[in-house]
């Protein structure tokens, strides 16, 4: 299988061909979304959020509201895309807060939930918690769409973890999987030796 389509906005966005049309990963900040329209020139069949925070689900509103798609997610992270419970904020002094909360709310009936082991188009939804509790990925034919599960060669700053120690056997978990190639919210794709090098150095 060829590696999936990256839209590079402030997170790594996926597009995933299906039969008759595609479906999306992730869906960038709220204030990118007029480029992201811009960009898909069909509506996709669905949008899959790998976690809430606003990089990844910022345009999610702005996407269910022109094309009426279902937003499919963990339900452990449908309280901060409707707006229900704030989000954790952000390292910024002052601004944290206010930053972290600044995407448009999902109403409920947008949604739909996953939970790990179910299909989406022949993907198979992995539970990758510990950047956030909720956090999902993608996973078919050795080829895993890891959200922000990694960051570069490494886990993301505890700072913005919800559970660093979570975050640190998740990288196990990959390894488990038989992922040979890892795409990333953030960075280019991870080989296999990469994430068997990070397991090693984090002891896991």
């Amino acid at each position: 299988m060829s590696g999936p389509e990256v839209l590079r906005f402030a997170a790594n966005l996926y597009r995933i061909p299906v039969e008759g049309g595609y479906f999306l990963v992730d869906a960038g900040l709220p204030w990118e979304a007029r480029r992201l329209l811009a960009l898909l020139k069909t509506p996709p069949r669905l949008l899959f959020l790998t976690h809430h925070h606003l990089d990844h689900s910022g345009g999610a509103r702005a996407l269910w509201k022109l094309f009426g798609l279902p937003v499919l997610a963990h339900p452990r992270e449908w309280p901060y895309l409707t707006g229900k419970k704030p989000r954790p904020p952000l390292p910024v002094p002052l601004l944290g807060r206010w930053l972290a909360n600044l995407g448009p709310p999902l109403p409920e009936e947008a949604l739909l939930p996953v939970e790990e082991g179910e299909e989406v188009y022949g993907w198979r939804v992995v539970a990758l918690p510990g950047h956030t509790l909720g956090q999902v990925g993608l996973y078919r034919e050795k080829v895993l769409l890891a959200g922000d599960a990694l960051r570069g060669k490494g886990l993301p700053p505890r700072l913005i973890n919800e559970d660093h120690e979570l975050a640190r056997r998740t990288v196990r978990k990959i390894l488990e999987l038989g992922a040979e190639w890892v795409y990333l919210g953030h960075g280019g794709p991870l080989a296999r030796q990469e994430v068997e090098a990070l397991a090693r150095r984090l002891g896991v």
